[in-house]
């Protein structure tokens, strides 16, 4: 079973209006003003899942400065994992810009049966201390209800690109090792930051702590399935595409190429996936 864990889905209202929308949020401008980003419908959705023969999708939308649309979002998203249950596994999103509003939605989704939060992120602020600290009520929540929250996390250095953000290292891994009981799933092969597992402490922090793959292939060379395999653990590794970005035949090559075994080349691509959300 091959599971992809980082889909996006936005509004039906945005996808047919997106310039409405980048001058209404600088957060959704800095990533897809440009006519060549791409933005997918639900059919198209499932149009990818089965010309992939991917069985599950986790699928969620944007973290929008606008609460009212936020919700909307997760109720798009909703409803089109109730046309297609067992299919789509629904995510939510929360607002990046209200902290009370962000709480109450990720009070209402999870208790009302979403799968998980994410993709978090603060494409006009980055990633720092302060919005660790504002994000506490949600972690809660989610730790109570044993939900995994998805975080946008890149790479500190290299080159610049459409909703890369700063993202302070050490603030992140503080908030991980201060919520124990939070399963975290960093976007993006975690910026890297897994490296710093090498440090015990790090490590030891990083118990409950996976990465996805999305974006891989515009970022690294394949031997980061290795490499994270080998710090990490290849348990801890979910196969994301960040469709409609990219899509599973663009990550096949790098995973033949990565040295590492079919059984782990496996589980990274659903087996890892199913364990984490029960499936």
């Amino acid at each position: 079973m091959i599971v992809d864990f980082h889909i996006h889905l936005f509004p039906k209202k945005v996808r047919e209006n997106r310039l409405e929308f980048c001058v209404q949020d600088r957060g959704f401008a800095s990533i897809y003003s440009s006519p060549k980003a791409k933005v997918a419908s639900a059919s198209d959705i499932i149009r990818y899942l089965d010309d992939s023969e991917i069985e599950k999708g986790v699928v969620f939308g944007f973290p929008w400065k606008e609460p009212d649309l936020v919700q909307r979002n997760n109720d798009e998203i909703w409803d089109f994992a109730q046309r297609h249950q067992g299919r789509i596994i629904p995510f939510a999103v929360l607002s990046c810009g209200n902290m009370a509003a962000a709480y109450e939605e990720a009070t209402r989704t999870l208790r009302y049966g979403f799968a998980g939060l994410g993709e978090l992120a603060f494409y006009d602020l980055g990633w720092n201390a302060s919005l660790a600290e504002g994000l506490q009520p949600v972690f809660d929540v989610a730790a109570s209800l044993g939900r995994p929250i998805l975080l946008h996390v890149n790479e500190p250095v290299g080159h610049q690109y459409p909703g890369k953000i700063a993202v302070d290292f050490a603030a992140l891994i503080k908030m991980i090792e201060t919520n124990p009981s939070v399963t975290f799933v960093l976007a993006h092969f975690g910026g890297g930051v897994f490296v710093y597992g090498l440090m015990p402490e790090v490590r030891k922090a990083f118990v409950r702590t996976y990465i996805d793959t999305a974006a891989s292939p515009y970022l690294y060379d394949p031997r980061i399935f290795k490499v994270a395999s080998d710090i990490l653990g290849y348990d801890k590794i979910l196969f994301g595409s960040d469709y409609p970005l990219l899509s599973l035949p663009r990550y096949l090559p790098d995973l033949d190429n990565a040295q590492i075994s079919t059984s782990v080349k496996e589980s990274i691509l659903g087996g890892n996936a199913r364990k984490l959300l029960n499936l």
